[in-house]
Protein backbone atom coordinates (compact mmCIF):
# COMPACT_ATOMS: atom_id res chain seq x y z
CA UNK A 1 0.00 0.00 0.00
CA UNK A 2 2.96 2.60 0.86
CA UNK A 3 4.59 1.59 -2.23
CA UNK A 4 1.09 2.18 -4.18
CA UNK A 5 1.28 5.82 -2.07
CA UNK A 6 4.69 6.92 -3.13
CA UNK A 7 4.07 6.44 -6.77
CA UNK A 8 0.66 8.18 -6.53
CA UNK A 9 2.37 10.87 -5.46
CA UNK A 10 5.12 10.76 -7.94
CA UNK A 11 2.77 10.91 -10.40
CA UNK A 12 1.19 13.62 -9.12
CA UNK A 13 4.68 15.60 -9.03
CA UNK A 14 5.04 14.96 -12.75
CA UNK A 15 1.54 16.26 -13.65
CA UNK A 16 2.07 19.44 -11.75
CA UNK A 17 5.03 19.76 -13.32
CA UNK A 18 4.01 19.17 -16.61
CA UNK A 19 0.73 21.53 -16.31
CA UNK A 20 3.86 23.89 -15.08
CA UNK A 21 5.31 23.93 -18.32
CA UNK A 22 2.49 23.88 -20.58
CA UNK A 23 0.89 27.12 -18.64
CA UNK A 24 4.29 28.50 -18.58
CA UNK A 25 4.65 28.72 -22.39
CA UNK A 26 1.35 29.81 -22.43
CA UNK A 27 1.05 32.68 -19.72
CA UNK A 28 4.71 33.39 -19.33
CA UNK A 29 6.23 32.99 -15.68
CA UNK A 30 4.97 35.83 -14.28
CA UNK A 31 1.51 36.25 -14.82
CA UNK A 32 1.08 32.36 -14.55
CA UNK A 33 -0.77 31.35 -10.78
CA UNK A 34 -0.26 28.14 -8.69
CA UNK A 35 -4.53 27.86 -9.05
CA UNK A 36 -3.58 27.90 -13.26
CA UNK A 37 -0.98 25.03 -12.65
CA UNK A 38 -3.64 23.09 -10.34
CA UNK A 39 -6.37 23.68 -12.79
CA UNK A 40 -4.33 22.84 -15.90
CA UNK A 41 -3.34 19.65 -13.96
CA UNK A 42 -6.84 19.02 -12.91
CA UNK A 43 -5.89 18.61 -8.83
CA UNK A 44 -6.67 21.34 -5.97
CA UNK A 45 -4.09 24.11 -4.80
CA UNK A 46 -3.92 21.94 -1.59
CA UNK A 47 -2.10 19.52 -3.63
CA UNK A 48 0.14 22.08 -5.18
CA UNK A 49 0.89 22.71 -1.55
CA UNK A 50 1.87 19.32 -0.70
CA UNK A 51 4.79 19.12 -3.41
CA UNK A 52 6.20 22.45 -3.79
CA UNK A 53 5.92 25.94 -1.32
CA UNK A 54 5.60 28.00 -4.28
CA UNK A 55 5.98 28.49 -7.79
CA UNK A 56 9.34 29.28 -7.79
CA UNK A 57 10.25 26.07 -6.41
CA UNK A 58 7.80 24.42 -9.60
CA UNK A 59 9.92 26.83 -11.56
CA UNK A 60 13.44 25.41 -10.35
CA UNK A 61 12.15 21.58 -10.33
CA UNK A 62 11.22 21.76 -13.92
CA UNK A 63 14.70 22.30 -15.09
CA UNK A 64 17.09 20.65 -11.86
CA UNK A 65 15.22 17.50 -13.37
CA UNK A 66 15.70 17.94 -17.17
CA UNK A 67 18.11 15.45 -18.65
CA UNK A 68 20.89 17.25 -20.28
CA UNK A 69 20.90 17.25 -23.90
CA UNK A 70 24.05 16.31 -24.86
CA UNK A 71 22.86 13.16 -22.67
CA UNK A 72 19.51 13.06 -24.72
CA UNK A 73 21.22 12.92 -28.49
CA UNK A 74 23.70 10.41 -27.16
CA UNK A 75 22.52 7.79 -28.69
CA UNK A 76 21.94 9.73 -32.17
CA UNK A 77 25.44 10.23 -32.37
CA UNK A 78 27.38 8.20 -34.74
CA UNK A 79 31.13 9.16 -34.10
CA UNK A 80 33.31 7.44 -31.26
CA UNK A 81 35.91 9.62 -29.17
CA UNK A 82 38.63 7.84 -31.19
CA UNK A 83 37.72 10.14 -34.64
CA UNK A 84 38.15 13.29 -35.28
CA UNK A 85 37.15 15.85 -32.82
CA UNK A 86 36.33 18.44 -34.83
CA UNK A 87 33.78 16.30 -36.61
CA UNK A 88 32.81 15.14 -33.19
CA UNK A 89 31.51 19.01 -31.90
CA UNK A 90 29.78 19.25 -35.05
CA UNK A 91 28.02 16.22 -34.96
CA UNK A 92 27.05 17.26 -31.30
CA UNK A 93 26.13 20.53 -32.95
CA UNK A 94 23.97 19.71 -35.68
CA UNK A 95 22.43 16.59 -33.80
CA UNK A 96 21.17 19.26 -30.98
CA UNK A 97 19.89 21.57 -33.44
CA UNK A 98 18.20 19.21 -35.16
CA UNK A 99 16.80 17.67 -31.85
CA UNK A 100 15.79 20.80 -30.73
CA UNK A 101 13.42 21.61 -34.13
CA UNK A 102 11.61 18.36 -34.06
CA UNK A 103 11.22 17.96 -30.31
CA UNK A 104 8.19 19.84 -29.60
CA UNK A 105 8.55 19.25 -25.52
CA UNK A 106 12.25 20.79 -25.57
CA UNK A 107 11.08 23.73 -27.92
CA UNK A 108 8.46 24.47 -25.31
CA UNK A 109 11.38 24.65 -22.47
CA UNK A 110 13.19 27.19 -24.65
CA UNK A 111 10.16 29.12 -25.27
CA UNK A 112 10.10 29.51 -21.53
CA UNK A 113 13.52 30.21 -20.93
CA UNK A 114 14.00 32.51 -23.56
CA UNK A 115 10.90 34.05 -24.16
CA UNK A 116 8.67 33.77 -21.11
CA UNK A 117 10.55 34.08 -17.89
CA UNK A 118 11.86 36.92 -15.83
CA UNK A 119 14.09 35.99 -13.97
CA UNK A 120 13.77 36.94 -9.97
CA UNK A 121 15.42 36.05 -6.47
CA UNK A 122 15.59 32.74 -6.16
CA UNK A 123 14.91 31.38 -9.35
CA UNK A 124 17.95 28.80 -10.67
CA UNK A 125 19.89 31.44 -13.21
CA UNK A 126 19.32 31.17 -17.10
CA UNK A 127 23.30 30.29 -16.55
CA UNK A 128 22.66 27.68 -14.72
CA UNK A 129 19.76 26.13 -16.76
CA UNK A 130 22.23 25.99 -20.12
CA UNK A 131 24.61 24.55 -18.32
CA UNK A 132 22.60 22.24 -16.88
CA UNK A 133 20.67 21.49 -19.89
CA UNK A 134 22.87 21.93 -23.05
CA UNK A 135 26.69 21.54 -23.53
CA UNK A 136 28.58 22.34 -20.49
CA UNK A 137 31.88 24.20 -21.45
CA UNK A 138 34.32 21.79 -20.05
CA UNK A 139 32.27 19.00 -22.38
CA UNK A 140 33.08 22.22 -25.64
CA UNK A 141 36.64 23.02 -23.76
CA UNK A 142 37.99 19.36 -23.64
CA UNK A 143 36.64 18.81 -27.50
CA UNK A 144 38.30 21.85 -28.47
CA UNK A 145 41.82 21.00 -26.28
CA UNK A 146 41.84 17.75 -28.55
CA UNK A 147 41.17 19.71 -31.88
CA UNK A 148 44.30 22.17 -30.62
CA UNK A 149 46.64 19.14 -30.07
CA UNK A 150 45.94 16.87 -33.58
CA UNK A 151 46.53 19.86 -35.07
CA UNK A 152 42.74 20.79 -36.37
CA UNK A 153 42.45 23.89 -34.95
CA UNK A 154 45.29 26.44 -34.75
CA UNK A 155 46.61 26.37 -31.19
CA UNK A 156 46.67 30.67 -31.67
CA UNK A 157 42.48 30.27 -30.88
CA UNK A 158 41.73 31.21 -27.51
CA UNK A 159 39.24 28.82 -26.23
CA UNK A 160 37.80 30.87 -23.81
CA UNK A 161 36.71 33.26 -26.26
CA UNK A 162 35.58 30.76 -28.55
CA UNK A 163 33.28 29.59 -25.99
CA UNK A 164 31.79 32.71 -25.36
CA UNK A 165 31.36 33.04 -29.20
CA UNK A 166 29.37 29.93 -29.40
CA UNK A 167 27.31 30.59 -26.57
CA UNK A 168 26.34 33.40 -28.47
CA UNK A 169 25.63 32.38 -32.16
CA UNK A 170 24.11 29.24 -30.24
CA UNK A 171 21.43 31.52 -27.94
CA UNK A 172 21.01 33.53 -30.83
CA UNK A 173 19.80 31.28 -33.23
CA UNK A 174 17.38 28.95 -31.28
CA UNK A 175 15.74 32.57 -29.68
CA UNK A 176 15.14 33.99 -33.23
CA UNK A 177 14.08 30.90 -34.75
CA UNK A 178 11.25 30.35 -31.92
CA UNK A 179 10.20 33.83 -32.62
CA UNK A 180 9.76 33.58 -36.17
CA UNK A 181 9.93 29.59 -36.86
CA UNK A 182 8.23 29.77 -40.16
CA UNK A 183 11.45 32.10 -41.80
CA UNK A 184 13.81 29.06 -41.24
CA UNK A 185 14.12 25.34 -41.47
CA UNK A 186 16.16 24.81 -38.19
CA UNK A 187 16.63 20.96 -38.71
CA UNK A 188 17.70 21.19 -42.44
CA UNK A 189 19.76 23.90 -42.25
CA UNK A 190 21.33 22.57 -38.97
CA UNK A 191 24.48 21.51 -40.73
CA UNK A 192 24.72 24.85 -42.85
CA UNK A 193 24.49 26.65 -39.81
CA UNK A 194 27.27 24.99 -38.04
CA UNK A 195 29.62 25.10 -40.84
CA UNK A 196 29.02 28.60 -41.03
CA UNK A 197 30.06 29.21 -37.06
CA UNK A 198 32.92 26.48 -36.84
CA UNK A 199 34.36 27.89 -39.87
CA UNK A 200 35.15 31.12 -38.44
CA UNK A 201 38.09 29.25 -35.91
CA UNK A 202 41.22 28.92 -37.60
CA UNK A 203 42.26 25.25 -39.46
CA UNK A 204 38.47 24.49 -39.14
CA UNK A 205 37.12 24.73 -42.59
CA UNK A 206 35.83 21.38 -43.41
CA UNK A 207 35.28 20.31 -46.93
CA UNK A 208 31.44 19.75 -47.37
CA UNK A 209 30.63 15.92 -47.61
CA UNK A 210 33.04 14.70 -44.95
CA UNK A 211 30.70 14.54 -42.58
CA UNK A 212 27.00 13.24 -43.73
CA UNK A 213 26.46 11.04 -40.50
CA UNK A 214 25.96 14.50 -38.97
CA UNK A 215 23.89 15.73 -41.59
Amino acid sequence: MARKTKAEALKTRRSLIEAAIEQFAARGVANTTLSDIADAARLTRGAVYWHFASKTEIFNAIWQEQRPLREIIRDRLLLVDEDDPLLILREQFVTALQYIARDPRQRTLLQILYHKCEFEKDMISEYEIREGIGFNDENVRGILKKCIARGRVSPRVNIDTTLIVFHGFFCGLVKNWLMSPERLDLYQQAPELVDNIMATLPAARLSPGAYHAAS
